[in-house]
């Protein structure tokens, strides 16, 4: 079996446990995301079980769509595959 799939099936390789992406954009709009945050709690402090609550529901859907946007890449990338493999034969 390929190395990369004997990584993949032996749990060597888990996408979802590999750090954030330590790109510009991203570390910006998580500064953006904790300062609205503190913003909020410092104006309505009585709200702060209500904001973890949205919050949590907030991540619980990105979450259901990144398995998706995984799901449909993979999907693809193994119909990339097969062309490439029925054009090389």
């Amino acid at each position: 079996m390929n190395d990369i799939l004997n990584k993949l099936y032996y749990g060597e390789i888990t996408p979802s446990e590999m750090p954030p992406p330590a790109i510009k954009r991203y570390n910006e709009n998580l500064k953006t995301i904790c300062s609205i945050e503190n913003k909020l709690l410092e104006l309505y402090p009585d709200c702060k079980k209500l904001l973890d609550e949205y919050t949590d529901a907030i991540h619980i859907q990105a979450q259901l769509e990144c398995e998706a946007d995984f799901e449909r890449g993979f999907k693809l990338g193994s119909q990339f595959a097969a062309a490439v493999s029925d054009a090389i034969e």
